[in-house]
């Protein structure tokens, strides 16, 4: 049972507005005011570099000229997500406190079924489409 009454499985398959995602971000971010990316253990880097390239989040033309801002904008994705493990880790209760805000506040609705997505959809990716390509490229219940 978490602070707001609702236990964590309330939360899973629901899904925010855009607006309520970007500012569940921004709070979360709030809370990571000892993030210093440059003091990032460089072998760490080269395992969260190592993730990007394994997915094809690192671009295959060194030598074009938007490389280095691909890279960049991706490594600073992915220390993102890192550190935001690491506050979850240390701190649990905190994230889910702001998750459940963030539901309540922006009324949190189920993920949208099925897997067409249409025009419509993509006016609302983080709602409409990221969330259901998530579940088509990660099933539930699939054991990693």
């Amino acid at each position: 049972m978490t602070g707001n009454g609702a236990t964590e499985g309330e939360m899973e398959g629901l899904v925010l507005p855009d607006d309520g995602v970007v500012d569940l971000a921004d709070r979360l971010t709030e809370y990571m005011t000892e993030i210093e990316f440059g003091g990032l253990p460089d072998i760490i880097g080269q395992v969260l570099d190592d993730f990007l390239e394994q997915c094809g989040g690192m671009p295959e033309d060194m030598h074009d000229s938007k490389s280095f801002e691909q890279i960049t904008n991706n490594q600073l994705a992915v220390t993102l997500a890192y550190q935001l493990g690491r506050l979850e880790g240390r701190s649990p209760q905190i994230v889910q406190r702001l998750i459940h805000q963030a539901a309540e506040r922006w009324k949190a609705r189920p993920v949208a079924e099925g897997m067409d997505i249409s025009d419509a959809d993509l006016q609302h990716p983080k709602e409409l489409v990221y969330p259901r390509l998530r579940r088509l490229e990660y099933p539930e219940g699939e054991e990693g």
